[in-house]
């Protein structure tokens, strides 16, 4: 006879189990999120496992959090929203490349004008 073990479980996006409902050392999983928790003797609740066990916003989060290492989005844009969180926001992206390129922002603060903006005259920053 085969035995089925089911941890404690949610259905419920985002949510985390409670330091309360679990004993120290006991799995929970969020079935919608596919994430798996535990209870550590300090009483915190962590997420283990997995790829999904940090986040960009986990990272940053907090103060100092400062990386020398590359971001790499296989694929990904940067998606900015505005102060409102609307239907609207600007989307970072590039194009299949060719060859490697580098994007330099200039050392100075401004609008960056784009193709789109119908200008009379072109901005060169760099050489």
């Amino acid at each position: 006879m085969t035995t089925v073990i089911k941890p404690k479980r949610s259905e419920t996006a985002l949510s985390v189990p409670a330091a309360n409902s679990l004993a120290v050392g006991e799995l929970a999983m969020n079935v919608t999120d596919g994430k798996f928790y535990t209870k550590k003797t300090n009483n915190s609740v962590v997420e283990v496992g997995g790829a999904g066990a940090a986040n960009l916003q986990d990272i940053t989060s907090g103060s100092g959090n400062v990386t020398t290492n590359n971001i790499v989005l296989n694929g990904s844009n940067l998606v900015f929203e505005g102060n409102l969180e609307n239907a609207y926001e600007t989307f970072l992206t590039a194009v299949e490349p060719t060859a490697d390129n580098t994007v330099s922002l200039p050392n100075q603060s401004g609008v960056l004008a784009t193709e789109g903006d119908n200008l009379a005259f072109s901005i060169v920053f760099g050489g």
